[in-house]
């Protein structure tokens, strides 16, 4: 025995050792962060001082290049005109001509009004031709330039010119072009805008969506910095461009939400649309506020006004007016001709502030609910460990249309993030901002869901979730009874050497307790609601998995192999623990008498491979697509001797059509029929027998095949799961109704 923990402490120090030396080489921020946590989470120190060095070197770890000054704006300035007159006086000096492509049924047409300014206006036309992606046509409305403009234009085939002799404003030329306009959508886009790959094709998704009346996209300034991911519409009539000057890579400016308005330096809309409500309305010509007069109007006839990360656009910006200076006091009298005209609608705005900007930068008029999810850290489905559910959840909630928030607690956001997520999502870094997320988006938020009991705990430090009169609704998210896996661990393991955060419950009362302070409290099996109910929580709801069954074709004799698939988050987690004990008691016989591999794969997986040294398994790590793995496998194992709630991955198998024998505590979870929808074993040895008679046996094993596609099928399908999300937002949504706040 002493021998066999050498071998194991050996083997886990390697493999420790090559994660270090990947992530160091590599140069995976994810990795490197993940080995300083690793680090830091064995220091003797309290949680705070622990949390304190993380969140430091977190900070250092992601820290980004600081934005260019105002010097610096007005030399990339400098450098976008000399780019632009450099270009002009080339294409004039010789015979050269550009040419807009022919095209007899557009789905798009540009809108560019033009006043001087011909190597800007030149240098946007170019990116029209370089980058639109659909069939399209040009129209440029000449606003009775005094420079080489009209000579330029000549020099462009098949562009639709309308020439005006004074300059009209730039609402009024939109209106000129938008009545010649054969284009099923309007693009109206600035003369100094540059349109970028992929703009106009993402912006057009948004209207396979009903009820979408324009989209705007993100603008850059020349020197990279935010110009505005979506405007906020303040009651007094004011306006602001969310994030401006700040670093548009930020993960708030990323993603996709109705807003009160986007500017009209790139703004897509119906042509229908935009005939049908009087386009940009008169009373603010010749320029300012009638982009945000036409977006109100379109919010008031129940049409929404999507911002869309994904386009991105580049803005000299007031290029045509002479600057912001000139441009101001046009502003402010149309300002007050816009609070007069949407008094009554105003009333539902918010007052201009810092602090509102969290809640306003999501349009008023949008009657979706504002959630805030919290979890460990951004739920990627290869993360195993109770995030797939998460990833789930927070998926469904953005498909019902509602405002997702989701918030780290104990990890950085790393790089985009988006692979399984919703671009309707916001990722939000609440390990490093804390005290953002509690300040605004807390206070923001119609409902609040925490996900695992140390996050409550940590927000319940705070006092802030058990202030009397708060205006959400709180979700507890507790997944599973926890203590009651550590006590089983114990048992398996020993007493572990590590010592317990402090935010970790303190046996069963404790966790239990933390339900009192929720309004509903969310749990992945019946075993734990009956659990929380006994103990008096008013409110439980069962909410397990997601699983959309996707059978696999292979027939049985083309099978060959026994599958587990599952995450390591550390060298003694439960899947550790449980395939490292498989394949030491009971594979070696299984492959004696079958002949056949095991394979293994999951999110570090690979820590394992110091340690199970058999030519018969192998190892994988995490893999993007699981499936060719499910049509090779005959039998999916789950030999889990200690967990908490669901085992996600026997679910996903059984949906696959590839039948399980898992354990008897896994039994215990699932309470599936043994020898119908799987094998349940008493005991290991039993484990293996099982095993080798479901490999064995075709009759056997498409009758257990077609009971659990059926389990999955009727317990685990999309609608049922969303089903439960929805009563539990009703039930929990009776709380901030009795105490909206007023603006």
């Amino acid at each position: 025995m002493t021998d066999l923990k050498s071998r194991k402490l050996i083997a886990q120090q390697i493999a420790r050792w090559n994660r270090l030396r990947r992530a160091i080489v590599e140069g995976n921020q994810e990795d490197q962060y993940s080995v300083i946590q690793a680090i830091v989470t064995r220091l003797p120190l309290t949680d705070a001082t622990k949390r304190d060095v993380l969140s430091w070197s977190s900070r250092r770890l992601l820290a980004r290049p600081q934005l260019d000054t105002r010097s610096q704006m007005q030399r990339a300035q400098s450098e976008w005109d000399a780019k632009g007159h450099r270009r002009l006086q080339q294409l004039l000096a010789g015979n050269e001509a550009l040419s807009v492509p022919a095209c007899t049924s557009p789905t798009l047409t540009f809108i560019v009004v033009a006043r001087d300014k011909a190597h800007l206006t030149l240098l946007t036309l170019e990116s029209v031709l370089h980058f639109a992606d659909v069939p399209y046509e040009l129209i440029v409305v000449d606003n009775g330039s005094t420079d080489s403009t009209p000579v330029m234009l000549e020099r462009i085939q098949g562009v639709r010119i309308i020439r005006n002799q004074t300059n009209a404003g730039f609402g009024p030329a939109c209106m000129q072009a938008a009545a010649i306009a054969s284009g099923e959508y309007l693009c109206f886009l600035n003369n100094d805008a540059l349109l970028t790959k992929g703009a106009i094709a993402a912006a057009l998704k948004n209207f396979a969506r009903p009820g979408v009346g324009a989209v705007g996209a993100k603008i850059l300034l020349a020197n990279g910095s935010l110009q505005e991911a979506g405007s906020i519409i303040w009651s007094d009539g004011s306006a602001l461009g969310y994030g401006r000057g700040d670093d548009p890579e930020l993960p708030q400016y990323n993603f996709r939400r109705p807003v009160d308005y986007c500017s009209a330096v790139f703004l897509i809309t119906p042509t229908s649309v935009f005939r049908r409500l009087g386009g940009f309305s008169a009373l603010f010509a010749p320029a300012y506020y009638e982009d945000t007069d036409y977006c109100m109007t379109l919010w008031q006839n129940d049409l929404s006004v999507i911002y869309e990360p994904s386009a991105q656009i580049l803005h000299y910006e007031s290029a045509s007016s002479g600057g912001n200076d000139l441009a101001t006091p046009m502003m402010a009298a149309h300002q007050v001709k816009f609070k007069n005209k949407w008094a009554d609608a105003l009333r539902r705005h918010r007052p201009p502030g810092l602090a509102n900007v969290c809640a306003a930068r999501t349009a008023v008029n949008s009657q979706n609910l504002r959630i805030l999810y919290i979890d460990d850290r951004i739920p990627k489905r290869a993360l195993g460990a109770g995030f797939p559910r998460s990833n789930d959840i927070v998926s469904e909630l953005a498909r019902m249309g509602h405002h997702v928030v989701c918030s780290t607690s104990t990890f950085p956001v790393i790089g985009d993030g988006y692979e399984d997520l919703p671009r309707e999502v916001e990722l939000f870094d609440g390990f490093r901002f804390r005290q953002k997320l509690v300040d605004e988006y807390i206070p923001a938020a119609d409902v609040l869901w925490v996900s695992r009991p140390h996050n409550l705990k940590l927000l319940l430090g705070g006092g802030l979730l058990a202030r009397p009169g708060r205006r959400f609704g709180l979700i507890y998210d507790a997944e599973a009874i926890f203590s009651q896996r550590d006590l089983a661990r114990e048992r398996v393991l020993g007493k572990s050497d590590t010592a317990r955060s402090e935010l970790e419950p303190n046996g069963l009362e404790d966790e239990l307790s933390l339900a009192a302070v929720a309004d509903a409290v969310v749990v992945v099996s019946e075993a734990d609601r009956q659990v929380m109910l006994r103990s008096g929580v008013r409110s439980v709801h069962v909410i397990g998995h997601r699983i959309a069954i996707s059978p696999t074709t292979s027939p049985f004799l083309e099978r060959n192999s026994f599958l587990f698939v599952g995450s390591v988050h550390g060298p003694d987690n439960p899947n550790a623990d449980s395939i490292r004990d498989f394949c030491r008691r009971q594979w070696p016989a299984i492959h004696r008498t079958t002949g056949a591999p095991l394979v293994i794969a999951g999110y570090g997986t690979e820590l394992l491979q110091n340690e199970i040294i058999d030519p018969s398994v192998r190892i994988l790590g995490v893999q993007d697509d699981l499936r060719p793995l499910y049509e090779r496998a005959r039998v999916f194992i789950v030999p889990t001797r200690f967990a908490a709630g669901l085992p996600f991955k026997a679910h996903e198998a059984a949906g696959y059509g590839v039948p399980l024998v898992v354990s008897p505590l896994i039994a215990g979870q699932m309470q599936w029929t043994h020898e119908e929808d799987y094998f349940a074993a008493n005991s290991a040895d039993q484990m293996a027998e099982y095993c080798v008679r479901l490999y064995s046996d075709l009759s056997l094993w498409e009758r257990i095949r077609e009971g659990g596609l059926a389990r999955v099928r009727v317990e685990l399908s999309p609608e049922a799961f969303a089903d439960s999300l929805r009563a539990i937002l009703e039930e929990v949504m009776v709380v901030p109704a009795q105490n909206q706040p007023a603006y």
